[in-house]
């Protein structure tokens, strides 16, 4: 699966961790819903993703370092900044 479409749903709850292993994403849409809680860092580790957007939704917490390169317009309406690095 290379893109996956659940905006404008009125999903609640999470952002399940489980959609950081599907490696091959390259575009997911879940702005305009009730989604609330952090964003999983598992996200982060989806290498092949282009675009992420999350607007609209009750989101807490930082968005993950590895979603950094990710373009979106997106992020600054979700009022979260990035999560930290840590050095090795």
């Amino acid at each position: 699966m290379t893109s996956l479409h659940l905006n404008d749903n009125d999903l609640s709850g999470s952002i399940p961790s489980s959609l950081g292993s599907l490696s091959d994403l390259e575009y997911l849409y879940l702005n305009d819903n009730d989604l609330s809680g952090s964003i999983p860092s598992s996200l982060g580790n989806l290498s092949k993703l282009k675009r992420l957007y999350l607007k609209g939704n009750e989101l807490t917490g930082c968005i993950p370092a590895g979603l950094r390169t990710v373009g979106t317009d997106d992020f600054s309406s979700t009022g979260l900044s990035f999560c930290a690095t840590t050095s090795p």
